[in-house]
C-alpha cells in the first residue's frame, strides 16, 4: 500500500514538472463576469483620446499619460444600463472611485479604445 502511494506522489510530482515546462510561467486570466470580459477586451486594444476628452483632461489638470496607466491599472466598472452596445461601434460607461473624474466614455471602433468623454462639472469643451 505504501509503495503504491509513493508511485503516485512520484507520478503527479512529474507531471507538475512536465507541466511547469511546456506551459511555463503563463499569465492566467480568468475574465468570466461581463465586466471583466469588457474592460480586457478594451485594454487589449490601441487607446486614443478624442479631441473633446483632451480638451477635458487639460482643463482638470489631468495628463493623457496619467489617465491611460488609470484605465488599464485601476479597477473599473462598466455600467452596461447606461452603455450602447448595440450597432458596430460601442460605448461603454465606465467608472472609477476616488478620482477627479467619476465616469468617463470608451467606445470600442475600428479595433481602437477611444477616451470620448469625461463627465465634468466645470469645463466648457465642445
Amino acid at each position: 500500500m505504501a509503495r503504491r502511494f509513493l508511485l503516485y506522489l512520484f507520478g503527479v510530482g512529474l507531471g507538475i514538472i512536465v507541466s511547469f515546462f511546456f506551459f511555463g510561467d503563463r499569465d492566467l486570466d480568468f475574465s468570466y463576469f461581463p465586466n471583466a470580459r469588457t474592460l480586457k477586451h478594451l485594454r487589449g486594444q490601441e487607446f486614443k483620446v478624442s479631441e473633446k476628452a483632451i480638451c477635458q483632461l487639460d482643463c482638470m489638470g489631468v495628463s493623457q499619460s496619467y489617465f491611460e496607466s488609470l484605465f488599464y491599472e485601476s479597477d473599473l466598472d462598466v455600467d452596461f444600463g447606461a452603455s450602447i452596445v448595440k450597432g458596430v461601434c460601442k460605448t461603454y460607461h465606465v467608472e472609477i472611485e476616488d478620482e477627479k473624474f467619476a465616469k468617463f466614455n470608451i467606445e470600442d471602433c475600428d479595433s481602437a479604445s477611444t477616451l470620448s468623454y469625461i463627465y465634468t462639472e466645470n469645463c466648457d469643451c465642445l
